[in-house]
């Protein structure tokens, strides 16, 4: 029986921790079907690996795999929009001078092409080192910049930058703001009202306002920069309200008694004056996440039951156009099918948007959109086809009578008059929603004859904020109940058994899948949980965890809230059981949910385990919240693939 405190980071927790890790290895090594597997998963990450051709000037950036076999993507610049790609700069000859996987973590062109800040990271810390270069000749500017900034909103002008820093100190995290001028020393920290939570500037492309974007989960533009020091500005509106300037207007996207979203122009002078706003799109059916303006056009993005879609609307909101997207998908700047307030759906740039795209069965793509020619181009190859998968749709009740619904997918020729291997995939947090979008490691799984399900839980927000609302706080519990629903579904219509589903999920989709192994051992035949939180009362001890985990779930230092944690925290609901097969995965370095969670969960299990499954801790160094790399992410896909694979008969 463990005696060490395995929630504390020191000597004896961490040989524990490689102990198990090794054993972990060695048994996923020796699984029927892993042999080759990671070749046949990079085959299918390649593709993921690019962004949207952003337009600066008469430059077009992007990050893309010039090299499919690079372990990372590089930055390039292109003269024309399919022009030759010219590489400014390579995270692989960064990684092969270090000796650890160096990522490129964001990149931000000037408005005229000249200049380009980014920032990379090592080996997944996601402490952040910017830089600044000349796009012309490739070198660097002599800026020595301190900060661990998460982006960069230019000045009209190429002179300079507004920045937040994500910063530490006495196990708090901070974000102070700056406005660093090129050329000069850096700057002291802008004064800021007290209490911001991951506040954002963003600058107006005209330069006249300067906003505070703050939140993590529900964007909001508070606070607004005027003589000098940032002022009220939406802080009464309540709910969720963000957009573009237009001119001396915003155009905003706002949930307040509409969960679905509707669009609205809010003159800056009157912002506060609820009864001086225009509304231009009024709520319906479809989502509204994303909103932008190049030139006079209102750029719309919106959810049509739970896949993409963009419109074109003059500025009075009238639409002018929608953009022509090849299928049900996801579009994003992101080739991950995910949307989020915080993530834009498009990137814009002179007279154009740029997004990638993807549906199931077709690779993530780059489109360009001309508005003022109403055309859709593909930058670079085409889409990829898988052939031969079938798609459909499939409707739970939730245990409080909640419909909920979740996408299938499988090969054509599958036989579905028996029973088959089923694995569902569960996020259900932070105001996300996950869309139908490329398989990627999936693909694998679904090519062997696997069924794979995208179950839309509450907490995501595929049907409007509501959704999300109905899934967080003190109504978590809602989430988890959404999945098991939906495994009983699948097993009740006779599509799958106990003995052959699996769940998958990671980050807060990792706190899913702790409370699957604890409140419903019996659903499942194996579980995969990466990069999870399991204690959500232990929280606190963690600045960065503690910041982004405290509004979505609860404050573990609130009494109240304290005890609706405690019901849910998967550590806390461990008991004796029969348990499945679970594979518990980690990233070494990972800030926001740090390995103890996983040591101290899987450790509880290990005791509590009944039955003969394996209860495996595999973390795997260099890496954080994510592999870093194409070879890393393909072995770690690998890995649980054919671990979960073994456990519900499929033949890998």
């Amino acid at each position: 029986m463990t005696t060490i405190d395995l929630s504390i980071d020191s000597a004896e927790s961490t040989e524990w921790q490689n102990e198990q890790s090794a054993a972990a290895a060695e048994h996923l090594a020796a699984l029927p079907g892993r042999d080759g597997l990671t070749e046949r998963v990079a085959r299918y990450l390649v593709d993921i690996r690019r962004s949207p051709a952003i337009r600066r000037g008469d430059r077009w950036f992007q990050t893309t795999a010039v090299d499919p076999a690079a372990e990372h993507p590089v930055a390039v610049v292109r003269e024309t929009a399919n022009g030759e790609a010219r590489v400014l700069v390579d995270p692989n000859e960064l990684s092969a001078k270090r000796g650890e996987p160096v990522s490129l973590g964001w990149m931000e062109p000037s408005p005229d092409g000249t200049l380009l800040a980014y920032a990379v990271t090592a080996s997944g810390t996601e402490m952040y080192e910017l830089s600044v270069i000349d796009v012309t000749t490739g070198e660097a500017l002599p800026e020595r910049l301190p900060w661990n900034p998460m982006g960069v909103s230019w000045l009209p002008d190429g002179s300079g930058f507004w920045l937040s820093s994500r910063e530490f100190a006495d196990g708090v995290m901070t974000m102070p703001v700056y406005r660093h001028i090129l050329g000069q020393p850096p700057s002291d920290a802008v004064p800021t009202p007290e209490g911001l939570m991951f506040p954002r500037p963003v600058v107006s492309d005209d330069g006249r306002h300067v906003v505070l974007v703050e939140g993590n989960t529900e964007p909001r533009m508070d606070w607004i920069l005027r003589d000098g020091e940032f002022q009220p500005f939406l802080k009464d509106v309540p709910g969720g309200v963000a957009g573009k300037f237009l001119g001396d207007d915003l155009i905003a996207l706002v949930d307040d008694g509409a969960p679905r979203g509707r669009l609205v122009r809010i003159p800056v002078a009157t912002a506060s004056d609820v009864s001086t706003w225009t509304e231009l799109v009024a709520e319906s059916e479809d989502v509204l996440r994303y909103v932008d303006v190049v030139g006079d056009a209102i750029v719309l993005g919106s959810l049509h039951d739970a896949a993409s879609r963009i419109q074109v609307l003059d500025a009075s909101g009238r639409p002018i156009d929608e953009v022509p997207l090849p299928g049900a998908g996801a579009a994003c700047v992101l080739a991950v099918g995910a949307a989020h307030p915080l993530i834009p759906m498009f990137a814009t740039g002179d007279d154009e948007i740029s997004f990638v795209f993807s549906t199931f069965d077709s690779s993530p793509t780059v489109y360009r959109y001309v508005i003022s020619e109403r055309r859709l181009d593909v930058v670079g190859a085409p889409p990829v086809r898988i052939d031969g998968l079938v798609m459909s749709t499939i409707t739970a009740v939730s245990a409080d009578g909640v419909c909920v619904p979740a996408h299938v997918v499988h090969r054509a020729d599958l036989d579905l008059s028996v029973s088959q291997p089923t694995l569902i995939y569960g996020y259900g947090g932070f105001n996300l929603a996950y869309l139908p979008s490329h398989l990627a490691e999936y693909a694998a799984w679904v090519e062997a004859g696997g069924v794979y399900v995208l179950a839309h839980l509450r907490g995501g927000s595929e049907l409007g904020s509501d959704w999300w609302q109905g899934g967080r706080r003190e109504h978590k519990q809602n989430t988890f109940n959404d999945l098991y629903a939906v495994a009983e579904q699948l097993i009740a219509s006779g599509r799958t058994t106990a003995a052959q589903l699996a769940v998958k999920g990671e980050s807060n989709g990792g706190l899913l899948t702790g409370a699957a192994i604890a409140q419903r051992p019996d659903l499942w035949a194996a579980v995969v949980s990466d990069v999870p939180i399991y204690d959500l009362l232990g929280m606190v001890r963690d600045p960065l965890t503690f910041a982004i985990g405290h509004v979505e779930y609860g404050d573990p230092t609130n009494p109240v809230e304290a005890e609706w944690l405690r019901a849910i925290s998967p550590v806390d609901n461990v008991k004796p059981a029969s348990y499945p097969a679970v594979l518990v995965t980690a990233g070494e370095n990972d800030p926001r949910c740090p390995t103890w969670h996983a040591r101290k969960f899987v450790d509880l299990v290990q005791r509590a385990q009944t039955g003969d499954a394996p209860v495996l801790l595999r973390v795997y160094g260099g890496q954080g919240h994510g592999a870093a790399g194409l070879g890393a992410t393909a072995d770690k896909d690998a890995d649980w693939l054919a671990f979960v694979a073994n456990a519900t008969g499929l033949a890998i």
